[in-house]
């Protein structure tokens, strides 16, 4: 009986609106700010197709969310400003982009702000772990992920290429890691994200060649465990774009710019990016990699070095893309789209 007062609770609420026809086939789950979004909201209108954008600062004071059982059968509701409404078995995919945090009146006291967002935060992820559609990618999926160790593991699995690394709070380990491997060179870099947060304000961390200064240092190492890992020569960078089986490597010039030679992010859009051909091997590994993490997305970073060999170095399960597709007219945004509409991720 509940399940079907729900029904037809949301088809009154449509037939009642302008938007009696409109029927999202696909969630964007973001925040207001996110170029990336605009660009694949643009698209999708080109494309006709339904989509309602999430943006999750607007939860629980203008958006609400609810979720039925009855029995063996469940219903999700999620209500939007203007009265949309999207049904959970009508989402063909979601694409998980980069929420915000959930916002709450400013009236509450601390203690019931806390409960408050624990309970928002519970329905919420409960909300996606339920929901049976393409996603790209899980939050789950990307949590484990965007983990340093994890990557590493699963890419040696692979047969991918993996530079010498350390990742360590012990100075001892550390200064030892650096003397066998300084002949090569030695650089460091986040284990976490790349920007550091002050109040309001963010700094990006850039990766960094160690120095015997550095080490000098390196007690401080104690305090927060770092990852170090060997130095490997250049004759360019790429970033290899995966969306489901499709991949896209891009060639990065950095070693054409003295500000870019160790980290191309340093002047990356005064780079030259150029499409890449990779070889069939190299691009199972990658396929396989990716799958293996759980991802139907994952923008990857990789050098090729002077002797022809393919390293991997990282993937940031939701990486930017939008200057890429800019800069080479790669179809990533359409590719995102058709695998959005696929039910098959």
């Amino acid at each position: 009986m509940m399940y079907n007062l729900c029904r037809k609770m949301v088809e009154r609420k449509l037939l009642g609106q302008e938007y009696r026809d409109f029927h999202p086939q696909v969630l964007v789950v973001s925040r207001k700010l996110d170029p990336h979004v605009d660009l694949i909201a643009k698209k999708l209108n080109e494309k006709k197709i339904p989509f309602v954008r999430f943006n999750t600062e607007d939860f629980p004071l203008q958006v609400t969310a609810s979720v039925f059982f009855d029995g063996s059968r469940e219903y999700q509701i999620l209500t939007f400003p203007l009265d949309r409404v999207v049904q959970g078995d009508e989402i063909t995919g979601v694409w998980y982009r980069r929420p915000a945090q959930f916002q709450f009146p400013t009236s509450f006291p601390p203690a019931i702000q806390v409960f408050a967002e624990q309970e928002a935060r519970s329905t919420i992820m409960g909300l996606w772990e339920i929901l049976d559609c393409v996603w790209i990618n899980h939050p789950e999926r990307n949590r484990v992920a965007e983990l340093k160790i994890k990557q590493l593991k699963v890419a040696g699995e692979v047969g991918l290429e993996i530079p010498r690394t350390l990742i360590t709070n012990n100075p001892e380990e550390a200064e030892t890691f650096f003397r066998k491997t300084k002949s090569q060179g030695v650089i460091i870099k986040r284990l976490g994200g790349g920007i550091v947060l002050d109040g309001s304000q963010g700094s990006a961390i850039y990766t960094s060649l160690v120095s015997e200064a550095d080490i000098s240092d390196v007690e401080k190492v104690r305090y927060a465990p770092v990852l170090f890992q060997e130095y490997v020569r250049k004759d360019v960078e790429l970033r290899v774009t995966v969306v489901g089986n499709k991949v896209f490597p891009v060639e990065i010039h950095s070693q054409k710019s003295e500000r870019a030679k160790i980290d191309w992010r340093r002047d990356t859009l005064n780079l030259l990016h150029r499409e890449h051909l990779l070889p069939e091997e190299v691009e199972r590994k990658i396929i396989n990699f990716v799958r293996r993490l759980g991802l139907n997305f994952g923008a990857i970073d990789m050098i090729l070095t002077p002797d022809g060999r393919y390293v991997f170095l990282e993937i940031n399960p939701n990486g930017q893309w939008g200057w890429i597709e800019d800069l080479t007219g790669l179809p990533i945004s359409d590719s995102i789209i058709d695998l959005l509409m696929s039910r098959k991720g």
